[in-house]
């Protein structure tokens, strides 16, 4: 078993509640202080934070395991460093990568997939490094299952299924550092507008990976050619993804990814 489990600290978690929320999670287990939320793929942990805390607005890696014995035993067999530790609250694996990022995989007996979450949305978790390789790699050992078409490019990131739910992403970047967001496998043109009458505010960039680039540099500049370019560059077709943020008031923000039409297969 592999769940992406990412725990979000904040000094705003009544607000970030409610924002996945209108995203299409759903509660699963609550406390004072904290909150599980589950989607159809993936879950969310929320804690609170002190506002201006060095932890408030910061995201922790992890990830939902079966057995943890069995899971520390695999992911060494396939290439990984893993070390089985045990805690007053029992047992867990401490995952070590290349560039001395570590994260925990933790048990858990919740099995079950939430029918009332948005069936579109999933949780999308990212390991940003400068030894984009080795990282994936490291991702593969835990299980992760390699993704034939990355939302960033292969250029820019190798992205992995997690068998019982989520994405996790390796990223290309100059300092390792981790970030949650969510894919959106419907047209964001649908999402705006749910956000917007629910009272958020957002900021949206249409994009295109760095590979897009360089395929419509290659193309050439006559008019079926440019028709070809304005394709491979829009929203919603390969190689085009719309990125919508929404600023939360402990200063970090919440970024969803969609592609819409064309990509709805490959994001599930």
């Amino acid at each position: 078993m592999l769940r992406v489990l990412p725990t979000r600290y904040t000094s705003a978690l009544p607000d970030l509640r409610r924002l996945l929320l209108d995203l299409g999670l759903v509660p699963a287990e609550e406390g004072e202080g904290w909150a599980v939320l589950d989607s159809r793929s993936g879950r969310v942990r929320l804690r609170s934070a002190e506002k201006g805390s060095a932890r408030d607005g910061t995201t922790v890696f992890g990830v939902e395991i079966r057995d943890p014995a069995e899971f520390a035993r695999r992911t060494a067999q396939d290439g990984g460093q893993a070390a089985l530790e045990e805690t007053p609250a029992g047992a867990r694996v401490r995952i070590t990568g290349p560039d001395g990022f570590e994260f925990l995989a933790e048990p858990t007996a919740h099995a079950g997939r939430y029918t009332d979450a948005d069936p579109d949305l999933t949780v999308r978790l990212e390991w940003h490094t400068p030894d984009l390789e080795r990282a994936a790699a490291a991702l593969a050992a835990i299980g992760g299952r390699p993704r034939p078409h990355s939302m960033l490019g292969p250029g820019e990131s190798r992205e992995f299924t997690a068998k019982n739910g989520g994405v996790l992403a390796a990223v290309r970047d100059a300092a390792t550092s981790v970030s949650l967001a969510f894919e959106y496998a419907g047209p964001a043109k649908e999402l705006q507008p749910r956000l917007a009458l629910a009272g958020w505010r957002m900021d949206t960039e249409a994009g295109r990976t760095r590979d897009a680039e360089s395929a419509a540099r290659s193309v050439p500049e006559t008019e079926t050619g440019r028709e070809e370019q304005e394709a491979s560059l829009s929203p919603g077709r390969s190689g085009g993804v719309v990125r919508v943020t929404v600023p939360l008031p402990d200063g970090s923000a919440v970024t969803i990814l969609t592609t819409g039409g064309p990509e709805r297969a490959r994001m599930r």
